[in-house]
């Protein structure tokens, strides 16, 4: 077994090797050494460094946060009760990297080629290291994405049989929503082809799927939002101050130290696509690549600070408008549970069993934000790296690649009252959430309607995301939470 990864490897070390630069020692002897520190590292000290999966941030893989394995047990509907709807939203599956992450990825790759110590083992690995990312990836579904999402809706129709039997489904009763992007429509795609699979529906017509960027790239039609936050430079100031602090510095000074080139060079951007460059090859080869080596794990806790504070400030906690932004979606979410328990209470067919919404993290963080998960008791801040270690808020715990919030809505056939009849359930990632207000795993429909009313009835996304006016940019900072 040894002998065949020996040969894969060898085969894509010469490949990388062959367009190396002249900066760190010739291309002959780059492949032998990025073969020996492999070899040498697939027996060491890669075991650790793989521990780091779990500050890769929103790049993580699913399976390396779910925390343990999912069980069946956590999925018990609650005594005497029948499921009515499942009701989803879920981030498209495992991806390449973004148009925008590339060029400092490059950037970082030719400076080390370049400016390298040739005399370093570990600069010579890295310049013998073929770069096969490019801009045309642009964030597109990875073959890991495709599984993820056929994983993912195989246990879905293991674990609710009934909601997404054959004959609902041929009825169109489940129903697929999705935002445009590519790796959305493509992630949605996987997941209609693992349920087909699962229920034998090989031969059928593919299954129908709506787009709705207004649902679940709200973000782009809040036009507060847009003003105050996305195109607004102070807005994200904290990531700003953090990125030229004291723990910053270290990162990059102890990065220069082994590439032996001086820290001047090195820019917070080469250090963060650093960190994707090691992120990237663990979530889609799963290996632990040199890039890793070039970050200690103080430095990996920084760089996952340094994303949580980004997604704090630009999809969380850090304005108000940020949750309030997905007002419309949340309220969709009630729409679809209110419609099956009128439906079930006139006997009449639930027109959907299954909802199932496919989005972004930037879909779903702001939902979560909305119901009051992973608050913490102070702001993230540039100041408080220290003070947040043991944080609630870790984007990556939260939306990884694949993440999901699955409502269960059942019907429970020995309810004392009509407010008693019909009853919640909540899933993260497949794993038990929760109820914020009441610390239950199961809580009575109407008691989390009521704790969201001012969310489901009172919010109009209009008047929630009218256009942001000068007083409004005035007063940003008093919007901090």
């Amino acid at each position: 077994m040894m002998r065949g990864w020996w040969l894969r490897v060898s085969r894509a070390g010469a490949g990388a090797g062959a367009g190396a630069g002249a900066g760190a020692g010739a291309a002959g002897s780059r492949v032998p050494l990025l073969l020996l520190w492999l070899c040498i590292r697939s027996c060491g000290s890669s075991a650790g460094r793989s521990a780091w999966a779990e500050h890769y941030g929103t790049k993580s893989r699913y399976e390396g946060v779910s925390r343990g394995e999912l069980h069946a047990s956590d999925w018990l509907a609650p005594a005497n009760c029948s499921s009515l709807q499942v009701s989803a939203l879920i981030r498209h599956g495992t991806r390449y990297p973004t148009r925008k992450n590339v060029p400092c990825m490059v950037a970082i790759h030719q400076l080390i080629r370049q400016q390298g110590d040739p005399g370093s083992s570990l600069v010579r690995a890295l310049a013998g290291w073929h770069m096969w990312y490019h801009e045309q990836m642009d964030g597109n579904l990875h073959q890991l994405g495709v599984s993820d999402m056929v994983k993912l809706a195989t246990r879905l129709a293991a674990r609710f049989p009934a909601l997404f039997a054959a004959q609902s489904y041929r009825e169109k009763r489940v129903k697929f929503l999705t935002s445009s992007k590519h790796r959305c429509v493509n992630s949605t795609k996987s997941f209609i082809q693992g349920l087909e699979s699962y229920l034998g529906l090989r031969d059928q017509p593919g299954g129908q799927w709506e787009v709705n960027d207004r649902l679940l790239r709200f973000f782009d039609h809040c036009q507060k939002f847009i003003n105050l936050v996305e195109n607004n430079d102070t807005a994200l100031h904290q990531v700003d101050i953090f990125k030229n602090g004291p723990e910053m510095e270290r990162v990059m000074s102890n990065m220069a130290k082994k590439l032996g080139i001086s820290p001047v060079s090195i820019t917070t951007d080469m250090v963060e696509a650093t960190f994707y460059l090691c992120t990237y090859e663990f979530i889609l080869k799963g290996i632990v690549s040199p890039w890793c080596d070039l970050l200690d794990k103080e430095d990996v806790e920084v760089l996952e600070y340094l994303g949580d504070l980004k997604q704090y400030w630009k999809r969380s906690y850090g304005y108000n408008i940020n949750g309030l932004s997905s007002c419309n979606l949340f309220q969709d979410i009630f729409q679809y549970l209110d419609q099956a328990i009128e439906e079930n209470e006139r006997s009449q067919p639930i027109s959907h069993t299954a909802v199932l919404r496919f989005g972004h993290a930037e879909t779903l963080l702001p939902v979560l934000t909305l119901m009051g998960y992973f608050k913490d008791e102070y702001p993230l801040l540039a100041n408080n790296f220290e003070e947040q270690r043991n944080r609630k808020f870790r984007s990556g715990w939260i939306s990884p690649f694949a993440a999901n919030l699955i409502l269960v809505l059942y019907q429970c056939n020995e309810a004392q009252s009509l407010g008693e009849k019909y009853k919640l359930q909540l899933f993260l990632n497949e794993k038990p959430l929760l109820f914020p207000h009441s610390g239950n795993l199961v809580a009575n429909y109407d008691e989390v309607k009521n704790c969201y009313q001012h969310l489901i009835e009172a919010l109009n996304f209009s008047n929630v995301c009218e256009f942001a006016t000068r007083e409004d940019l005035m007063s940003l900072d008093r919007d901090e939470l």
